[in-house]
């Protein structure tokens, strides 16, 4: 059996990073992963202004993704995003179990990455955001407040991935 860590979160909570090394960690222990950041998977536009288009894009793109990385060898999947609906993801991941992580951070570091990165009206989307309360669909939740290495290994740890034989 395959294995899928999504790391969700609002934006600037620092998914990607953690995505990253939760990758550098899977890779020192020895096993095959992918780390995918799906916002790339969706840079699309003009949008067709269809209700959860980008989710569908990005999920469909991902199962292609999974099928390549997959085929090269890869036990283990990292996936990024702000997760709206696992069962997208089910779909996209069919043959994998699929352990969802909510990613969270105290709002003033987040809003300081916020604007660090983003600008105009990305950035104050992304700030309202921050007023909207999270939906319960993870697994679990971590505080991202240390090096992302130490989150990453917290969250590999929990799930039981770095012990095992390769």
């Amino acid at each position: 059996m395959y294995e899928a860590l999504l790391l969700t979160g609002v934006a600037g909570v620092g998914k990607s990073t953690v995505a990253a090394a939760a990758g550098s960690v899977l890779t020192k222990a020895g096993h095959r992963n992918a780390v995918v950041d799906a916002d790339a998977l969706a840079q699309f536009g003009p949008s067709p202004e269809r209700e959860h288009f980008y989710d569908e894009l990005k999920c469909a793109n991902l199962a292609a993704v999974w099928a390549n990385f997959r085929s090269a060898g890869a036990q283990y999947l990292v996936v990024a995003d702000s997760v709206t609906t696992r069962a997208l993801y089910a779909d996209s991941l069919p043959d994998c179990a699929i352990h969802l992580v909510h990613l969270i951070a105290d709002d003033d570091t987040v809003r300081r990455r916020l604007r660090q990165r983003d600008t105009g009206p990305k950035l104050e989307q992304h700030l309202r955001a921050l007023l909207k309360p999270a939906s319960p669909i993870d697994d679990f939740t971590v505080t991202n407040d240390r090096p992302a290495l130490a989150v990453a290994t917290e969250i590999l740890v929990r799930l039981g991935w770095v012990d095992r034989p390769t």
